[in-house]
């Protein structure tokens, strides 16, 4: 494991961090959606834009990370109590939502940079839509993984999890 994050100011990280990129990740997504598609909102928001998504990715980072430590002691306390401890597709559903938090991160500072440098890169005047549409469909799809990891996750909480899913 790259990073092990369990605990932030003695409280799980994990529901924390969780948290943010589940607010994070989806509101990068609308912005660039609803500024993207006119070049006067590009210019003006694409930056903050970009930075939204890329501190979304970076908790969807730490979101992982952290889970990784709740997963291995639930496992732990599940078999103590004689017990096997199901996890589904969340831990699977997690990365994959990192992975395109991480993608759509790159697309919406590449949407800025190309709507920010494209004349002294020399490329045709239309690269910033192009580049747009390509984040946007990133974007839907980073949120829809990210909405199925966070429901995922709540349903371990709310159901499973809490009772180790002991055959039921």
């Amino acid at each position: 494991m790259f990073l092990e994050i369990s605990s932030l100011a003695g409280l799980p990280a994990h529901p924390l961090l969780v948290h943010a990129a589940v607010v994070l990740v989806p509101l990068a997504v609308v912005a660039l959606l609803l500024t993207g598609w006119k070049a006067s909102w590009r210019k003006h928001y694409s930056l903050p834009v970009a930075l939204l998504a890329v501190a979304g990715a970076a908790f969807a980072f730490l979101a992982k990370q952290s889970g990784e430590p709740i997963e291995h002691s639930v496992k732990r306390a599940a078999e103590a109590a004689g017990v096997r401890a199901r996890f589904g597709e969340h831990p699977e559903e997690g990365d994959r939502a990192f992975l395109f938090a991480l993608v759509f991160a790159l697309a919406a500072v590449a949407s800025w940079a190309v709507d920010r440098y494209r004349e002294r890169w020399g490329l045709p005047a239309w690269s910033p839509m192009g580049v747009y549409a390509i984040g946007a469909v990133i974007g839907v799809a980073a949120f829809a993984t990210m909405t199925l990891a966070g429901h995922s996750g709540a349903e371990l909480v709310w159901k499973d999890v809490g009772s180790f899913a002991a055959g039921n």
